[in-house]
């Protein structure tokens, strides 16, 4: 029955998935050759997936062990946010994670607040569940100034989402991977600024930078690899931090590494829908290669993200966050610096040198 479901959901999504613009002169993208946008590194493993990969993996598997024992389908908890909550101070940033890959950073410079969310998404993308609840009500949401998009997936690249956002505040700016221009016209984005890596937006006293990520995209049915994708930094009073997106394992988290030239304060690295490994392996990396990409980020921290919000892949909804949690060590005295709000059970680990957090929905860090 499971899998008969399965079948329904695949097929009904290719009929769904319809058909969007394409740029005519994406070609001429630096990071467009042969007929598609393309990785730093060699990625003919990572061309799309197509449609009776997706039934082989459903149907058929294998599908993997538990990463440990007695897990269950209990998913994350929520932490209820409230408006003032998401507000950095004078001189600080503040991030919280509101599940998936969807992050709130908030700047407070000058007694001038910019309000960033990355990959927004406030519902379900196509015929998929929803685990859990946003920490705050997108209706009560302060207004946000900018939004970055990491890449064209519908559970990153949520036009709905990105629609009431606009209508909330006409001004908002929002960053899209290069070959998007048509298609953000067709949706009626509004401000929309298409990037290729390296290029640099700032607004007010925000420096975001666009940076590669090992990845592919598809949104409709005639389009594949035809966006381009990639993560972001953000840089701001004084402190830096890395949004991944979504990602596999390659050369490019030491690239940015060079590009970026100084320690990373904290890094959001993606950890879920990591199984099966044979199949998600080149698209998703999970807790170990986290682990690694942290290090080759030179990162001083980082927080998972892209876990406990919809059943993408084969794990459980606190399956990735366990499987990293037991690979940390913790101190005897919890360290809880930065956190907001502080929560019993939830402090930093560290591993290598790189302190880890294992947060929930709704948990923040002030940066100062």
């Amino acid at each position: 029955m499971i899998k008969m479901k399965s079948v329904f959901l695949i097929v009904s999504t290719v009929f769904l998935s319809g058909c969007f613009p394409l740029d005519p002169d994406r070609n001429l993208s630096p990071s467009y050759k042969d007929g598609r946008f393309r990785n730093l590194a060699p990625d003919e493993e990572l061309n799309g997936k197509s449609f009776f990969s997706v039934l082989k993996w459903k149907l058929l598997g294998p599908h993997d062990p538990l990463a440990l024992p007695n897990l269950d389908k209990e998913p994350p908890m929520v932490l209820e946010r409230t408006p003032s909550s998401l507000l950095a101070k004078e001189g600080t940033v503040k991030v919280v994670w509101f599940g998936h890959a969807t992050v709130w950073v908030s700047v407070n410079s000058g007694g001038k607040t910019v309000n960033i969310l990355t990959d927004p998404i406030f519902e379900s993308p196509l015929l998929v569940d929803r685990w859990i609840p946003l920490p705050i009500p997108k209706e009560a949401l302060p207004p946000v100034d900018l939004v970055v998009v990491s890449h064209a997936h519908r559970d990153h690249l949520d036009r709905p989402s990105l629609r009431y956002l606009r209508e909330k505040n006409p001004g908002l700016k929002i960053l899209l991977p290069s070959g998007m221009k048509a298609f953000s016209s067709d949706e009626k984005l509004g401000l929309v600024q298409v990037q290729e890596i390296g290029q640099v937006t700032q607004q007010d006293s925000v420096k975001i930078t666009f940076l590669p990520a090992y990845h592919w995209s598809r949104m409709g049915i005639n389009d594949t690899n035809q966006y381009f994708w990639g993560s972001y930094s953000i840089e701001a009073n004084g402190k830096l931090l890395y949004f991944a997106g979504d990602t596999g394992y390659s050369i490019h988290f030491k690239e940015i590494a060079k590009m970026l030239g100084r320690p990373i304060d904290l890094a959001l690295l993606p950890i879920g829908a990591y199984k099966p490994r044979w199949f998600m392996k080149y698209a998703h990396i999970g807790p170990d290669e986290a682990l690694t990409a942290s290090l080759d980020l030179n990162a001083r921290s980082f927080a998972p993200i892209h876990w406990g919000t919809f059943p993408l892949g084969d794990d459980l909804p606190q399956e990735p966050l366990m499987d990293l949690k037991g690979k940390l060590n913790f101190p005897e005295i919890p360290d809880i610096k930065g956190l907001n709000p502080l929560y019993t059970g939830i402090s930093w680990g560290n591993k290598n040198g790189v302190r880890v957090l294992p947060w929930t929905i709704g948990s923040g860090i002030d940066l100062e």
